[in-house]
């Protein structure tokens, strides 16, 4: 029986050793927490240090956007356009790759003259800058959109809303040409459910 009771007394752990067992859970808990802490302090940092920084990037390709639309191209279009009757005032800007173009046609216009204008417009885009060419997306490289709105007026006291004419005509270098009015719903169902719960 003494060897019995040597042998249980030889098996205990002493307190010294225990302490340094619960040191080494402590750290590598705190390691486990700090690797996480670590990479969002990080990222925070960093983020922090480019704030008043503008994000700089190109979306397109080397291959995208060729042939270029140039700015004389431009011009000339707007000059076409502000040569013909029933307009105010033209304006074109290329932006992000869309050419958008914004008729300001007499406030007397109706929706009849400004689908005809849109479409003369798409027709002045076409012979400076064929459709086919820079507003049709090739099987390597992307192209540009071109977006014309024509309208009479923009709505004030002066002019109500109701004889509003809003008209948009829409080609991406993915699709097709569409042309929407702006001042009537596709979905009347859908705006009269909205009008329902407003009020």
């Amino acid at each position: 029986m003494a060897n019995m009771k040597k042998a249980k007394k030889s098996t205990k752990v002493p307190r010294n050793q225990r302490r340094k067992q619960g040191h080494k859970l402590v750290l590598f808990t705190f390691i486990i927490i700090a690797i996480p802490c670590a990479i969002v302090g990080y990222i925070l940092f960093t983020s922090m240090n480019a704030q008043n920084k503008p994000v700089e990037g190109n979306r397109f390709a080397k291959e995208d956007l060729n042939p270029a639309i140039k700015k004389a191209d431009i011009d000339n279009i707007v000059s076409q356009l502000e040569g013909t009757e029933g307009i105010d005032k033209v304006t074109a800007t290329l932006t992000s790759a869309t050419l958008r173009i914004h008729i300001d046609m007499t406030d007397d216009s109706n929706t009849d003259a400004a689908n005809a204008k849109i479409e003369e417009a798409y027709t002045i885009v076409d012979s400076v800058l064929p459709v086919a060419d820079y507003f049709t997306n090739k099987e390597n490289s992307k192209m540009y959109d071109l977006s014309i709105d024509a309208y009479n007026y923009i709505v004030d006291e002066v002019h109500p809303l109701s004889n509003q004419v809003y008209l948009q005509l829409t080609k991406t270098g993915a699709g097709k040409k569409v042309v929407d009015n702006l001042n009537s719903p596709k979905n009347q169902g859908i705006v009269d459910q909205i009008v329902r719960t407003q009020e």
